[in-house]
């Protein structure tokens, strides 16, 4: 036990009670050391562990595996009671490009994120990946997404994942978000997220923007944590 809780303590400077967590959570310490030499004690991987060590310190699921921590993204009681379809595998753009869409797999319950969602989430995943290559340079398009959670996996009360209005998106071109070091895809996939007509939720690691229909106001500070691993959008119609 003291040697995972001093390995993490050198490398990651541990709170007091992060260090008596690695003392007693040997199993858990054992696999943050795995991720952090697995990525070659990066900078990016050590601010992921950093961030990780919180949520399992309050029982919460970290996915080291992906990268990807599932954060609670509590809405209204809204039930969307409209057409889903299966998100498509590919991804034809008005430009000729090709985005291959690959899906993950929740240990939470097991389910893969290829699930029926919202039409009007489908057409704005396909509008936003349209617009961030357009504004992309060539070496920087976006050839492939991963998608960790649609309607699978943990959420919290009131999150638009169970109505299937939502989506996390944790990896761009096969290199996951948490340890890119392209922030132009992050961005800009962000930003054309917010230019569609419908978008609710856009959080992720370059902002927070939630946009409410039901006023036509804009909150470009939204009070949720997380999401510097993962893109979460979620539409309204």
């Amino acid at each position: 036990p003291e040697m995972f809780a001093g390995g993490l303590d050198y490398h990651l400077d541990l709170s007091m009670a992060e260090y008596n967590w690695a003392l007693t959570n040997t199993e858990e310490a054992a696999r943050i050391m795995e991720f952090l030499d697995d990525n070659n004690f990066s900078s990016n991987s050590k601010d992921f562990a950093n961030k990780a060590l919180p949520i399992l310190l309050n029982n919460g699921s970290v996915y080291f595996d992906s990268a990807y921590i599932p954060i609670a993204t509590p809405d209204d009681n809204y039930s969307y009671q409209g057409p889903k379809e299966l998100i498509p595998t590919t991804i034809n753009l008005a430009n000729g490009d090709v985005v291959n869409i690959e899906f993950g797999v929740t240990s939470s319950d097991g389910i893969s994120a290829n699930q029926k969602i919202a039409t009007h989430l489908i057409e704005g995943l396909k509008f936003a990946l349209n617009e961030a290559n357009n504004n992309l340079n060539d070496t920087d398009k976006i050839t492939d997404l991963y998608i960790m959670a649609t309607t699978n996996g943990v959420h919290g009360p009131y999150s638009n994942h169970s109505n299937g209005t939502a989506i996390d998106i944790s990896r761009i071109n096969n290199v996951k978000m948490a340890l890119s070091e392209n922030v132009s895809q992050i961005s800009e996939l962000q930003n054309a997220f917010d230019n569609y007509e419908f978008i609710r939720e856009n959080f992720g690691p370059y902002f927070k923007h939630k946009y409410s229909i039901e006023n036509n106001t804009w909150n470009y500070n939204h009070p949720v944590g997380g999401h510097s691993d993962h893109i979460h959008i979620s539409t309204r119609k």
